[in-house]
């Protein structure tokens, strides 16, 4: 009983010193302005050295550590899962409306297209290579090293596109269809195989199946759980604050209940917990948007850093550095690692420049937390030695860090403009008119318009107007909408007005598309598709009220002969991440009025500090405002 006691008392004691650990990484990385290393990275070196190959402070059979570590990679499957914007890859039935206006070529090459020829590419060139190395007898599963090369990370490509202001737009999109593909059909294929090595290539390998039928099952569950009972959903809502945050454990179930179907079919546990997180971003709704802050912070506050200093506690080092054999596979994998992204990154060259061809195929080299997962199960199975999980595990943290760095080097900074246009497709008065205050508030607007009698209009008052439709057959309509940060659709009939929403996001992903509708009835179609709906009935008497009760802020808005703007820029400087308001001198009579983080709104006060990625709300004169953006975006590497 005693001894007992000791050890639940020591496994305690070592969850005290990684949860310390994962509390003082990115405390520890904030104060290196410069050399800005990932945090995860940084909680693997931190694992090494406190793990076997270094102090060995943590028992890598620690049972409770271990736990909790598998339990956090379940949780970054999941949460992978709920990163993908299912709205941009169209599975509507709308969608051959869209593609019915669409040239053969620019069709056949769209995002969904280049990312599984890219893929596929990469499986080939990895296999090559795999079996090159079996050959020399520095790999023992030629067949899972093919696997493991051919893996990317969405969860480096996202943040890396975002901190750019680039996850809109056609390229963003198609850098992140392209990961999304890799990292989904890999977890696929490593299951496939795991199970055929496991029961042998059977009929039992159908069991994977089931799977996907539960996963079609919860979501059709879902779907009619939320649309067919109101009452339910009325319910749901009203337990979800306080102590039931009933939402918070469905999601919880959800997981749960994949990964031990996963389990009891023989399946990976990372495909269960992915196709969980993919249920749940396909039914969340923009009211949900505070569960999915809940998930990460539960997430990357507690189990996900455990996960990665385990990764760094069970680091071999000695097994790295004592075989010649590892020592030379370290660097053929690191090249290997690059050339299988790169090459077929070419394919980019079809839609776009040879920067931005060759920073996607930088970018795509990122592996982390697939490529060291998978890594994990090749040697739990025997098939990959200790020597090549020490190197696997060095090229990762390599990759990871040399990636987003090549890939801000070789996007051309043009590419990259402080203000993108604003498209408002739809010359008619209502459209003319939203252009002409946008231009007012110095905005970059481009009207488009099949009509050309409108388009001369839009031009008499001054404006950038195009003649064409929204279709990338058209290809000076698509040299615009490329680039466009928003889209405002002002065209009065529904179904052409949801065809273009539809093309904005699906083919040229631009995030940000607004519409107004005169039929509340139409809104959810229009959300399911990621589009801002205003409707009259409902938007227009809030901002009456708003009005009435801010006059103040009304004239803030709309005046343009006072030469004080209202600007939101997103702080992605990183000489002022963790610096308070008071201790940074803006230009002229600017104020911070407002921010946005994760999510949240707040107001600042001095001593608000500053992170990368918030949204801040400026307020001043306009040339003022013109220098504070220039200041809040530089980037310093």
């Amino acid at each position: 009983m005693t001894s007992q006691i000791m050890e639940e008392t020591q496994s305690f004691a070592s969850l005290l010193l990684v949860i310390s650990l994962a509390f003082l990484v990115p405390v520890t990385l904030s104060r290196f302005k410069r050399f800005r290393l990932p945090i995860v990275v940084g909680e693997i070196l931190v694992g090494i050295l406190v793990g076997t190959s270094g102090l060995g402070w943590v028992n890598s059979h620690d049972p409770v550590l271990n736990l909790l570590a598998e339990f956090g990679f379940v949780f970054l499957m999941f949460l992978s899962g709920m990163e993908i914007d299912f709205s941009n890859l169209s599975f509507s039935q709308s969608s051959d409306s869209v593609n019915s206006d669409f040239d053969g070529e620019r069709l056949f090459w769209g995002p969904i297209q280049i990312g599984a020829a890219l893929f596929l590419l990469s499986l080939v060139l990895s296999a090559a290579i795999s079996f090159g190395m079996a050959q020399m007898g520095l790999v023992q599963s030629p067949w899972m090293m093919t696997l493991i090369l051919s893996t990317t990370s969405l969860g480096v490509v996202l943040p890396v596109l975002k901190e750019k202001g680039l996850s809109s737009g056609q390229f963003g999109q198609t850098l992140l269809i392209a990961a999304l593909i890799a990292d989904f059909v890999t977890m696929l294929l490593i299951t496939i195989f795991v199970t055929i090595l496991s029961l042998g290539l059977t009929l039992e390998i159908l069991l994977v199946g089931i799977l996907f039928l539960a996963f079609i099952f919860m979501y059709r569950f879902g779907l009619f759980f939320s649309n067919r009972m109101p009452g339910a959903r009325r319910m749901i809502e009203e337990l979800s604050g306080a102590t039931s945050q009933i939402k918070m454990r469905a999601a919880f179930t959800l997981m749960l209940i994949f990964v031990v179907l996963s389990e009891a079919l023989g399946v990976e546990l990372i495909l269960g917990a992915f196709l969980a997180g993919a249920i749940v971003s396909l039914l969340k709704t923009p009211e949900d948007e505070e569960l999915s802050l809940q998930l990460e912070a539960i997430g990357f506050g507690f189990f996900i850093p455990i996960f990665f200093i385990m990764v760094g506690v069970n680091f071999n080092l000695g097994a790295l550095f004592g075989s010649p054999e590892a020592l030379l596979l370290l660097p053929i994998l690191l090249l290997a690692a690059f050339f299988v992204k790169m090459l077929p990154a070419l394919l980019f060259r079809l839609q776009f420049t040879w920067p931005e061809t060759l920073s996607a195929g930088a970018l795509l080299s990122a592996r982390l937390s697939l490529i060291i997962a998978a890594s994990a199960i090749g040697l739990q199975l025997g098939l990959v030695s200790e020597q090549a999980n020490a190197a696997i595990i060095l090229v990762a943290i390599l990759t990871v860090t040399t990636a987003p760095l090549l890939f801000t080097k070789l996007f051309p900074e043009d590419e990259m403009p402080a203000s993108r246009p604003i498209i408002v497709v739809g010359a008619g008065q209502f459209g003319l008119q939203v252009a002409g205050h946008l231009l007012d508030h110095h905005e970059r607007v481009v009207v488009i318009d099949a009509d050309p009698e409108r388009i001369k209009k839009a031009r008499m008052r001054n404006l950038e107007a195009v003649a064409g439709c929204i279709a990338p057959g058209d290809e000076n309509v698509a040299l615009y909408l490329n680039k466009a940060k928003t889209l405002i659709c002002t065209v009065s009939d529904t179904e052409e007005k949801f065809r273009i929403c539809q093309a904005a996001r699906v083919v040229f992903g631009i995030n940000r598309v607004i519409t107004l509708l005169a039929d509340p009835a139409e809104s959810p179609r229009f959300s399911r598709l990621g589009v801002k709906t205003i409707t009259l009935d409902l938007d227009w008497a809030a901002f009456v009220a708003v009005l009435a009760r801010n006059p103040l802020a009304y004239e803030l808005l709309t005046r343009t002969d006072d030469h004080k703007e209202l600007r939101e820029v997103t702080m992605r400087n990183p000489r002022f991440a963790g610096k308070h308001l008071h201790e940074m001198t803006l230009p002229g009579d600017v104020r911070v009025l407002a921010l946005r983080r994760n999510g949240d709104l707040i107001v600042p006060g001095g001593y608000t500090q500053l992170f990368e990625g918030d949204s801040l709300s400026l307020v001043g004169m306009e040339d003022c405002i013109e220098e504070a953006r220039q200041i809040f975006r530089e980037h310093s590497l």
